[in-house]
C-alpha cells in the first residue's frame, strides 16, 4: 500500500541549488524549530489552504481509498458469482451481466454493467456524507444506470423485432460502459457541494468551421479504422492477440488516435500562423508565492534572463502569500540584482490564499498584459518573446505554455516529461485547432489584462482558479492559445505526499470548474460546452475508473475465465496500456526525445498511481444531506456588482 510517510522516491536527486548559495539564507538557523530537509524546505512546504478549501472539500487519509478499492473487488467477486449460484444452487437462471435482451444474454461477453455497479455501491459506500446521504447517492447512480440500460436493451430488441437486425453485444456494452461515464460526473456534479454558477455571459458562441474540422477529421479517422479492419486484417489481428487494440478490434481505438493525429498536425499550423508577427508591448509578472524560498531566486533570475531578449518593459510583482520561511527576503534580495526589469515590488500578506495573492497582485497592474508565474517556475530565456507575439491578435485573451519538468529531478521527471508532451505539446495543441483550449495551467500564463478585468478576476475559495478564468474569459469571446513552443521548467514532486497532494488539487479542480461554469455546457452551441468540457469530463471518469477497471480485469480472467468466453482481459489491457503505449511513442518520437522510450514502461504504470489518486480527489468531494447546502458562492472579489435600476 502507498504510504504518505514513505521515503523519496527512488531515483529522485532534487534540482541542482543556486551556485552562489551565500545569497540564500541560512534557514536551519533562523528556523531551528522547524523540520526542515535535505533542500532546505519546510516540512509539508506544498500544503496550503488550497489543498482542501473549506467548503468544498475535505483532506481525506489515504487509507480510505485503498479500503475502497477492497470493498471493490469484494463487490466485483459477489456480484460476478451472483448468476452462477443462482443457477447451482437455486435453478435460477440470472442473465450474466444483467443482460435485458440481446441476441445471447445468458452469456454476455464482457461484464462491464457488472462493473459499473460495483464502482458506484463502492464509491457512494466510502462517499464524504451521512449514512443517509451515501444511501441517496447509491440509489441516485443505481437509478442511472438501470434506465441507461433499459433504454440500450430496448433499443436493441426494437431493432430485433421491426428491423430483424441484431445487434452485437458487445456493442451493447460498449454503450452500456459510455452511460457509465456520463452517470458518474453528472451525479458528482448535481449532489456534491460545489461552487455555484460564476454568472460569467456566455458569448462565446458555436463556429461552422470548428465543427467542419471535427467532422472532417473524425470522417478520415473512421475510414482509416475501416481500413484497418479490412484490408490489413491479419495486421489488425495480430495487433488485437498482443493487446494492443483489445478483443473489440481496432475501430474505437484507431479512430481516436488518427483524430487526435490530424487535429495536432493542424493545431501545430494554427500557432505557427497565430505568432507569426512581432509584439512587444510592456507586461507585468505576477509571482504568487507560498513557502518557495528553496526555488524563487531562481525563477527571479529566469525572469530578468527573458526580460534580456524581450524588446518591451517588464516588471516584476511578487505576491508572497503567508510563508513560514524566507521567501519575501529572498526575493527582494534577488531582484535587487536582477539587471533587466523595468522595476519591481514584492509584496507580503498574512491572508491565506493563491487566488487572493492573484487578485491583491492585479490591483497593482496597470501593463495591459498579466504574466502569471508560480515560484516554482523558471521559464526559458525566449519564452516570453515567443508567447507575446499570439497577442498581436486581438482576440487572444490568453498564452500558456509547455510546462516541462526540471531535467535533474530523476525518474519521476521523465515520467512528468511524457505526460507533459502527451498532454499539452499533442492534445493540448489538437484542442487548439478547433478553438478548444479552455485549461491553461498557472505555472505560466499571460493574460489579457483588459480580458481578465472583464470577467472579473480570479474567484477564490476553490481549486482550479487558473482552469476557471480561462473558462470565464472564453465565455466572453475570447480565444486561448497553448503553444508548446513557449517552455517553462516546475518542479516535480520528489516525495509521495506532495505527489498526492498536487494531483489530489489537480483531479479534484475538474468537478470545482465544471460545476462554476456549468452555464457553458451545451450553450450557444459552443464549441468548448459541446465538445470540450463534456469530454473532458469523460475522461476524468475513465481516469478515476482505470485502477477499480484493472483489479476487475484480473478477477474476470482469473476467478471467472471459464465463465466468460471472452474474459475481457485483453481489452481491459488494450484500453489502459496498448493503444496509450502507441501513441505515446509515436508523440515521443515527434519530439525527438529518443532518450524517454525506455521509460514509457514506468509512465504506463504512473498512469494507474494517477488513476488512484483521480479516485481519492473525487472521494474528497463532500455530500451534504440537505439539497440546500449544496450550493457554495465561492468568492469573486475583483467582479462588479449587477447594475440596479
Amino acid at each position: 500500500m502507498l504510504k504518505d510517510t514513505d521515503p523519496p522516491l527512488p531515483g529522485l536527486s532534487g534540482k541542482a541549488r543556486a551556485e552562489e548559495t551565500q545569497a540564500k539564507p541560512d534557514l536551519k538557523r533562523d528556523t531551528p524549530k522547524a523540520r526542515l530537509d535535505d533542500q532546505g524546505r519546510k516540512a509539508d512546504f506544498f500544503r496550503s489552504v488550497d489543498s482542501a478549501p473549506v467548503g468544498v472539500s475535505v483532506a481525506r487519509p489515504r487509507e480510505v481509498q485503498d479500503f475502497a478499492l477492497a470493498a471493490f473487488a469484494f463487490f466485483s467477486i459477489i456480484l460476478l458469482a451472483l448468476p452462477e449460484l443462482s443457477r447451482a444452487f437455486f435453478d435460477v437462471a440470472i442473465p450474466r451481466d444483467f443482460v435485458g435482451f440481446t441476441a445471447d444474454r445468458m452469456n454476455a461477453v464482457l461484464p462491464v454493467r457488472t462493473f459499473l455497479l460495483s464502482f458506484f455501491l463502492t464509491y457512494a459506500l466510502f462517499a464524504y456524507g451521512t449514512p443517509g446521504k451515501r444511501v441517496v447517492l447509491a440509489m441516485s447512480f443505481l437509478l442511472k444506470l438501470a434506465l441507461a440500460c433499459i433504454v440500450i436493451d430496448l433499443a436493441a430488441w426494437l431493432s430485433w423485432r421491426w428491423a430483424s437486425a441484431v445487434w452485437p453485444v458487445h456493442f451493447q456494452q460498449f454503450l452500456a460502459g459510455m452511460a457509465g461515464l456520463i452517470i458518474f460526473p453528472h451525479t458528482l456534479i448535481s449532489q456534491a457541494r460545489l461552487p455555484t454558477a460564476s454568472g460569467t455571459p456566455v458569448l462565446r458562441d458555436g463556429k461552422l468551421y470548428e465543427y467542419s474540422l471535427l467532422f472532417v477529421t473524425g470522417g478520415v479517422a473512421a475510414i482509416v479504422a475501416i481500413l484497418v479492419s479490412s484490408v490489413f486484417q491479419p495486421e489488425a489481428d495480430y495487433l488485437r492477440s498482443i493487446a494492443l487494440l483489445g478483443g473489440m478490434g481496432p475501430g474505437v481505438f484507431l479512430a481516436q488516435q488518427v483524430m487526435g493525429v490530424q487535429l495536432a498536425v493542424l493545431g501545430w499550423g494554427r500557432n505557427q500562423i497565430s505568432r507569426r508577427r512581432a509584439f512587444s508591448p510592456p507586461v507585468a509578472v505576477m509571482i504568487p508565492a507560498h513557502n518557495e524560498a528553496h526555488q524563487i531566486r531562481e525563477t527571479l533570475l529566469a525572469v530578468d534572463a527573458a526580460a534580456a531578449r524581450y524588446d518591451g518593459d517588464v516588471r516584476v510583482i511578487v505576491m508572497e502569500n503567508c510563508s513560514h520561511d524566507e521567501t519575501a527576503q529572498l526575493a527582494e534580495t534577488t531582484l535587487a540584482r536582477c539587471e533587466n526589469l523595468a522595476g519591481w515590488h514584492v509584496d507580503a500578506s498574512t491572508i491565506p490564499g493563491k487566488a487572493r495573492a492573484l487578485n491583491r497582485g492585479l490591483d497593482l497592474i496597470e501593463e495591459g498584459f498579466v504574466v502569471r508565474i508560480d515560484a516554482d517556475t523558471v521559464i526559458a530565456p525566449d519564452t516570453l518573446k515567443t508567447a507575446m507575439r499570439h497577442f498581436a491578435r486581438n482576440a487572444v485573451g490568453g498564452v500558456g505554455g509547455l510546462p516541462l519538468p526540471h531535467a535533474d529531478e530523476g525518474l519521476l521527471s521523465k515520467v512528468r516529461a511524457i505526460e507533459v508532451l502527451m498532454r499539452h505539446g499533442f492534445v493540448q495543441v489538437g484542442f487548439g485547432a478547433f478553438g478548444g483550449v479552455f485549461g491553461l495551467p498557472g505555472m505560466f500564463v499571460i493574460y489579457r489584462k483588459s480580458a481578465l478585468d472583464e470577467a472579473g478576476g480570479f474567484t477564490e475559495g476553490m481549486n482550479g482558479e487558473d482552469t476557471d478564468i480561462t473558462l470565464r474569459m472564453t465565455s466572453l469571446g475570447y480565444r486561448m492559445v497553448a503553444d508548446p513552443k513557449a517552455k517553462f521548467y516546475t518542479e516535480t514532486p520528489d516525495t509521495l505526499a506532495f505527489l498526492r497532494e498536487q494531483r489530489t488539487r489537480w483531479f479534484r479542480s475538474l468537478y470545482h470548474v465544471t460545476a462554476h461554469n456549468r452555464d457553458m455546457l451545451f450553450r450557444n452551441g459552443s464549441v468548448i460546452g459541446n465538445v470540450a468540457l463534456p469530454f473532458t469530463l469523460l475522461n476524468g471518469a475513465r481516469r478515476a475508473m482505470m485502477t477499480p477497471l484493472l483489479i476487475y480485469g484480473l478477477i474476470v480472467f482469473f476467478l471467472f475465465g471459464g465463465v466468460y468466453g471472452h474474459p475481457g482481459f485483453a481489452t481491459v489491457v488494450a484500453v489502459v496500456m496498448g493503444m496509450p503505449f502507441v501513441l505515446a511513442l509515436f508523440v515521443l518520437i515527434v519530439w525527438r526525445r529518443l532518450d524517454l522510450i525506455p521509460i514509457l514502461p514506468l509512465y504506463m504504470g504512473f498512469r494507474f498511481l494517477r488513476s488512484y489518486y483521480t479516485l481519492g480527489s473525487t472521494l474528497s468531494l463532500i455530500f451534504p444531506s440537505r439539497k440546500a447546502e449544496r450550493a457554495f458562492d465561492a468568492p469573486k472579489p475583483r467582479q462588479k456588482p449587477p447594475l440596479v435600476d
